[in-house]
């Protein structure tokens, strides 16, 4: 399937340039279009990056930093490209104001009508992004009647005590969630994928590579047109009539042992490459990615109950990647009924793209509508912290009000100079 990539503020923005980063490795690998345009357009031609911040656009690597690809919202208010201070109410205002370029600029440059879906991405705790996305997926939802995709990325640990990002996460999470005209909502823990052992920059360029790469296999399969890769393919219309609502999505990948070689081959016996052993050891491998893959969705989903873990969700969708000889009708059931086990009572979806990959497996799987369970209690956890820290601020703001009000009486009888 085909996207139209929108990312807005700092985090959002640099996700989106890894996207560019991706489709410029699936072209010159798979010789496939994962992004809008023609053959012979621009790979960025689908990718659009907007910002309050200048300095946030200047660094872009893969996004043409031209003002048909990248929108500096505010340059005629006072905020003159030095962003939005983590006020995301600006970030609102100011996508509302610049509607108008921020359509006429993805309508004109984005070959949107050849999309099958449009992804907006930001960061929640942030203030362009967390106040604008939901601004910005409404404007793009009634003018291009296409589904449209947010994808919020959840803040950090060590953001958990600062309350402009709480709040701001918090309202983002209200307004997009429950306010907007989203078709689906990608929910990203920031968390979830930290190094601890790794520097602050190094991990940032690993997550929005690991956001990015999540969704590699889902857009190729679809637009693949060489038979040698072609299973049973989810093609674009599979994916968009089940994704809906809050969403996560997880992949996880292995090495499966290299094809012997010709004289290795002729080597060995017909019954011992045929020797049920090397079936079981198939199924068993394929089977530890796929339940690894629910390990690794990009918010944690899962629901405990009377010692048993499985997910509540209106729909899971499966894709299994990897060497045609590893995709087998054996394995396939598999999968399906593991996600009947894990996923009960949700409609299924999957898919195979064979041979795209020679040494590895890999399992994409999407769960959406979630419903109770780890996801929803952690959005509970942002809202909450948020409203006692906002009661909090307000008690320490009247606080102090109270103490200069003391301050100033005091000082009643003292000459001013």
């Amino acid at each position: 399937m085909k996207l139209v990539v929108v990312g807005t503020g700092q985090g959002g923005s640099n996700i989106a340039d890894e996207f560019v980063a991706l489709s410029k490795w699936v072209w010159k690998n798979r010789h496939i279009r994962i992004f809008t345009g023609e053959k012979n357009d621009s790979l960025a031609t689908g990718v659009f990056a907007i910002n309050l911040g200048a300095a946030d656009l200047y660094g872009l690597q893969h996004i043409p930093q031209t003002d048909d690809h990248t929108i500096l919202l505010g340059t005629t208010d006072e905020f003159r490209g030095r962003g939005a201070g983590k006020v995301n109410a600006d970030g609102a205002e100011q996508a509302r104001r610049g509607e108008k370029n921020i359509l006429a600029t993805i309508r004109d440059n984005g070959d949107v009508y050849s999309a099958d879906a449009i992804l907006v991405i930001a960061t929640t705790a942030g203030g362009t992004g967390s106040g604008s996305i939901g601004v910005i997926v409404d404007l793009l939802k009634d003018a291009f009647k296409k589904p449209v995709w947010a994808m919020l990325v959840l803040p950090f640990e060590n953001q958990y005590d600062d309350p402009d990002s709480m709040v701001n996460t918090a309202t983002c999470l209200k307004r997009v969630l429950h306010n907007s005209k989203a078709d689906a909502v990608f929910l990203i823990d920031n968390q979830k994928f930290v190094r601890k052992s790794a520097e602050v920059g190094v991990n940032l360029a690993q997550i929005n590579r690991r956001i990015a790469d999540s969704f590699v296999d889902l857009l190729c399969v679809g637009e693949e047109t060489d038979r040698r890769y072609i299973g049973e393919v989810l093609d674009a219309n599979d994916v968009i009539r089940i994704v809906r609502g809050p969403c996560a999505i997880g992949v996880s990948h292995t090495d499966v042992p290299k094809k012997p070689g010709f004289i290795k081959s002729l080597l060995t016996s017909k019954e011992t490459s045929k020797h049920f052993s090397n079936s079981k050891a198939r199924v068993e491998r394929a089977q530890n990615v796929v339940h690894q893959a629910l390990a690794e969705l990009s918010i944690d989903s899962e629901v405990e109950r009377n010692g048993q873990t499985y997910y509540d969700a209106a729909n899971v969708l499966g894709l299994f990647s990897g060497p045609a000889r590893e995709a087998t009708e054996e394995i396939i059931e598999m999968m399906d009924n593991c996600f009947a086990d894990r996923v009960p009572g949700a409609g299924r979806r999957k898919g195979t793209y064979p041979g795209r990959t020679s040494d590895t497996i890999a399992v994409t799987v999407i769960i959406t509508n979630i419903g109770e369970g780890a996801a929803m209690e952690r959005i509970e956890w942002f809202t909450e912290r948020a409203t006692h820290m906002l009661s909090a601020v307000k008690e320490k703001r009247e606080s102090r009000e109270k103490a200069w009000e003391v301050a100033t009486r005091l000082a009643d009888d003292v000459p001013l100079l």
